[in-house]
């Protein structure tokens, strides 16, 4: 009973540290955040980070189950996930709930659920098997590279027509890290990052309102009225802390100047009440579970194991990139969460789950072997 439970128990508990004190930190940034929203609709001003807090004692019994529960069960279900996924995506796109111009949400049995952040895991644990399943017939131009890439565009096509463009490139992204890290010639990669990035400029620029977000992107100031708000409010918000902070709570642009300052802009939110050390402390964070994660992979001792780490720590840090990017004018403006941070449902638990498959692999005996990492040779 006892070696039992110290089985369970011996998780990497350096990395649920760090996932913790980001989740704390969270809460404090959506109280301070939302309570003069939720006064303004007169509602009491902990309504948000009491909905907050108990996605996240959900999302706190999903990553307990899925660190018990072995890894190996995704391999086995990983195309009937990958299956109900895609269902639910075409789902989306025909009947999906539409909120600001996009159809990302399904509402089941009164709860609003986003498949495109489900299917991630799904889509990885799916990838993740066909790879191995390939062996060493991934340096096979087709098999390895053509027929995985296909499966890839179907997903991210379905996404794009919700749409989602920044979700789409995040599970591209992530898809071509496990692409080189499964054995993938990389000059195949390489070859087709030309075509791929002409499609992207095409459809970002083939609709007006991705053509006007764009605009609004490079000339925020000039275009305030028509899609640069929220940047150049996020700008001012991080401009306004400096080094230290104006303090907890004491920041101005989220009284009705930064829309939506703990959901798609908490990064400027943080840095505005916790300047520049804050925002750097949050980073470093984030930095350490990423490499805690691949760490996870390195050791893992089987491929799947490996390259599902690869797939789920590659996602967390593309997911955190793209929104400090968006924050910092570097990305145009995207509707992705930080993880951990930002007030949500579905990513939150997403995210949460995906810390619970990691500690499950850091588990020895489930899918760590200090000894021999199974890294493949690059051609």
């Amino acid at each position: 009973m006892n070696s039992r439970l110290n089985s369970i128990l011996a998780f990497d508990k350096l990395l649920l540290l760090a996932v913790v004190v980001l989740l704390a930190m969270g809460l404090f940034v959506i109280y301070t955040g939302s309570n003069f929203h939720a006064m303004e609709l007169g509602r009491p001003s902990y309504f948000y980070v009491l909905k907050h807090l108990r996605v996240i004692l959900f999302g706190f019994v999903v990553l307990a189950f899925l660190t018990v529960l072995d890894h190996k069960i995704f391999h086995k279900l990983s195309h009937a996930m990958f299956l109900v996924c895609l269902v639910a995506l075409v789902a989306v796109v025909v009947t999906g709930a539409v909120t600001k111009g996009a159809a990302r949400w399904l509402s089941i049995g009164g709860m609003s659920l986003q498949p495109s952040e489900l299917m991630k895991i799904a889509m990885f644990a799916y990838m993740s098997r066909r790879l191995t399943e390939l062996g060493d017939e991934i340096k096979d131009f087709k098999r390895g590279y053509i027929q995985p890439l296909v499966t890839l565009g179907i997903v991210c096509g379905l996404i794009l027509l919700q749409p989602n463009f920044s979700m789409a490139l995040l599970v591209g992204a992530t898809t071509y890290v496990l692409f080189f890290t499964a054995g993938v010639k990389v000059r195949y990669l390489l070859l087709s990052f030309v075509p791929i990035g002409l499609g992207a400029l095409a459809i970002g620029l083939a609709a007006p309102y991705r053509l006007k977000r764009l605009q609004a992107w490079l000339h925020p100031e000039e275009h305030i009225k028509e899609g640069g708000y929220q940047l150049y409010n996020a700008l001012i918000s991080l401009g306004h802390g400096g080094w230290l902070g104006t303090g907890i709570g004491k920041g101005t642009q989220k009284l009705g100047f930064l829309p939506e300052s703990y959901k798609d802009v908490a990064y400027s939110l943080m840095g505005e009440e916790l300047g520049f050390f804050g925002t750097m402390i949050v980073l470093v964070l984030f930095g350490f579970i990423v490499y805690r994660g691949f760490m996870i992979a390195r050791n893992a001792n089987s491929r799947f194991a490996k390259y599902f780490a690869v797939c789920l720590t590659s996602s967390l840090a593309f997911n955190v990139i793209f929104h400090v990017f968006v924050c910092t004018g570097l990305m145009p403006t995207t509707g992705q969460p930080m993880p951990f941070i930002s007030y949500g449902g579905t990513n939150l638990v997403v995210s949460m789950a995906s810390i619970g498959i990691l500690l499950n692999i850091s588990r020895p005996g489930t899918g760590m072997n200090i000894v021999e990492p199974v890294f493949h040779e690059q051609g």
